[in-house]
């Protein structure tokens, strides 16, 4: 994940950059039929469907994981295991996030701590 600052004199340079990891056990290098097959460890796992607040950006990964981060410097503040890949866009309603994961769970997270 990156984050760009469009009106910087160099747009193109990341202003911080994340990596999102993988969960245990879902790495391509976990799986031996992958490996065999030239599969190679990248950056993570695939992220999707960003959600920017005022201070934070959630975004949901291909194996599973709700990732929380800081806005201001793409340091990971939380990680939530939803058990399934997220498969469409976050949203959020008041104080709650809202998920939807393939195996077509809703997920409502509160989205401020009270």
């Amino acid at each position: 994940m990156r984050a760009y600052d469009t009106g910087a004199a160099d747009p193109s340079k990341p202003l911080w950059e994340t990596g999102s990891g993988y969960l245990a056990g879902e790495s391509p290098l976990d799986d031996e039929w992958r490996v065999a097959m030239g599969c190679t460890v990248g950056a993570g796992s695939p992220t999707m469907h960003p959600l920017v607040t005022k201070d934070q950006v959630y975004v949901g990964t291909w194996d599973g994981r709700l990732l929380v981060l800081d806005r201001a410097t793409g340091r990971q503040t939380a990680s939530y295991d939803l058990g399934a890949g997220v498969a469409s866009a976050l949203s959020v309603s008041g104080d709650w996030l809202f998920a939807l994961t393939d195996d077509g769970t809703v997920h409502a997270l509160a989205a401020r701590r009270k």
